[in-house]
């Protein structure tokens, strides 16, 4: 019941934001703002006016939903296991609103694979938002550890992780080390749990130039598990 209540104050909301969209839009153009009037006459149709406002008050919902959201988590002092599912519901949302919301898409399924534990639903949501935003390659990485740390298939999470790390190269990103480490570890794990020992090797390796002590970097079992194996 609490749901159905909540999806429609949203429908109420979206459809007060469509009629004050048409409302604005029909203000700008019998006012002739910018010389709408002119353009339409021209090339630009009077629906693409409505359109396009309809489009900048769902982007404005979508920020207004996210800071609420950031609010409740980060300063609220309220979040527990029993709201996680409401967060997640505006999380949801706000992909609804604006599908290149990355930020919501992969905070969504972070919270449905680790903390609800619905690792294949959010495995779902979190690729629709790759389908949005192709070339984001936190999405990648995310999906990646819910492959690897909660659905233990590593012949997907070694391939995203290769997609992050593409993409990272492709986008000229500069990673700190915390998540530059954490990549290439993340990596050699992958590679070792499906018997590639020299990649294994090759990107824990590579893991190591982002630790502030290679020596205590060294003494984890997955550096002598990949090292016992590599030599066999």
């Amino acid at each position: 019941m609490d749901n159905i209540k909540k999806d429609l104050k949203y429908i109420f909301i979206l459809l007060l934001s469509f009629f004050i969209a048409l409302i604005n839009s029909i203000f700008l153009f019998k006012s002739n703002y910018l010389g709408l009037k002119e353009d339409y006459q021209k090339n630009l149709k009077f629906y693409e006016v409505i359109v396009y406002s309809l489009g900048n008050i769902r982007y404005t919902l979508a920020a207004y939903f996210w800071i609420r959201t950031e609010f409740f988590i980060h300063y609220s002092g309220l979040t527990t296991i029993n709201n996680l599912p409401e967060i997640v519901y505006y999380a949801r949302l706000i992909t609804i609103l604006n599908p290149n919301f990355v930020d919501a898409y992969d905070f969504g399924a972070y919270q449905l694979a680790f903390f609800l534990d619905k690792p294949y639903e959010a495995i779902d949501f979190i690729k629709e938002g790759i389908k949005n935003n192709p070339n984001e390659y936190k999405l990648y990485f995310t999906t990646a550890m819910i492959y690897s740390q909660k659905i233990k298939n590593y012949n997907e999470s070694y391939k995203y992780y290769l997609k992050t790390e593409e993409l990272i190269s492709k986008n000229k990103v500069i990673l700190d080390r915390t998540d530059a480490l954490k990549l290439y570890r993340f990596l050699a794990f992958s590679a070792y749990e499906l018997k590639k020992y020299k990649e294994a090797w090759d990107y824990y390796n590579e893991s190591l130039k982002y630790t502030e002590n290679k020596e205590n970097a060294k003494n984890t079992r997955l550096y002598y598990e990949i090292l016992k194996n590599l030599y066999k």
